[in-house]
C-alpha cells in the first residue's frame, strides 16, 4: 500500500484532549528537521484511520503527531492503513461502532465520559490532558509501550486516582516519579504495558 498525503485541515479526531506538553517536545524536534527527514518521519508514522459518514477521514493514532505539524505550520501528513469503511452508517451508529471497536476516546481530561458530539472536528480543537503528558513521560519506566489504542490516556486515568493535577503542574519531575513508583503496584496488573 502506497501512504497518501492528506491536509491536517481535512482529518477528524476521534478523542477529546491530548498532552500538550508532548505535542510541544514533538514539534520543537520536528521543526529541525530537513524535508527529507520529515518525510522519512512521516513515512513511518502513517496515520491509521476510518472512513466516516459524509466519507469524513476519521484518524485513529497519531493525533499528537498532527497537531505537532499544525503547530509548525506543515499543513500535511500521510494516511496509512485504512481499518474501515464505515461511511454508510448514520452518525451515532458510527461513533457506538467506532467506540465498541475501540477506535476513539470519548473520555476528557477529568476522567469524564462526554457524548461523541464533544469530540473535536479539527485537531487544532483538542485541549489538553495533563494526566495523558504524565503516562507518556514515564513511559517505557512506567509500563511498557504496546500497540493499545489510547494506552497513555489509560495510564493517566489510573494516576489520576492517587495524586492530584495540581502537583503535576506544580512538580512535574516528582509526579513522574509518583506514577512510575504506583505503576508497579498489583491494582494495576491489568493496564496496557504493565510491567513489574
Amino acid at each position: 500500500m502506497t501512504d497518501k498525503s492528506i491536509l491536517i485541515d481535512d482529518l477528524r479526531p476521534t478523542q477529546l484532549t491530548l498532552g500538550l506538553e508532548d505535542v510541544a517536545r514533538r514539534a520543537k524536534k520536528m521543526a529541525l528537521l530537513g524535508a527529507s527527514e520529515l518525510n522519512v518521519l512521516l513515512k513511518k508514522k502513517s496515520i491509521p484511520y476510518v472512513v466516516g459518514p459524509k466519507k469524513e477521514i476519521y484518524i485513529v493514532d497519531h493525533h499528537h503527531l498532527c497537531r505537532a505539524l499544525w503547530t509548525i505550520d506543515k499543513k500535511r501528513a500521510l494516511l496509512g492503513e485504512e481499518l474501515a469503511d464505515w461511511s454508510d452508517l448514520d452518525n451515532k451508529q458510527f461513533w457506538k461502532k467506532m467506540d465498541s471497536s475501540g477506535y476513539c476516546w470519548a473520555i476528557d481530561s477529568h476522567g469524564h465520559r462526554r457524548p461523541y458530539s464533544a469530540i473535536p472536528k479539527h485537531i487544532r480543537e483538542l485541549t489538553d490532558n495533563v494526566w495523558r503528558s504524565l503516562a507518556r513521560a514515564v513511559r517505557g519506566r512506567a509500563f511498557t509501550n504496546q500497540d493499545t489504542p489510547f494506552q497513555e490516556f489509560i495510564w493517566g486515568d489510573y494516576f489520576r486516582t492517587f495524586m492530584s493535577e495540581r502537583l503535576i503542574k506544580q512538580d512535574f519531575e516528582l509526579a513522574q516519579k509518583v506514577a512510575t513508583s504506583i505503576s508497579h503496584l498489583k491494582e494495576a496488573e491489568d493496564l496496557p504495558g504493565f510491567k513489574l
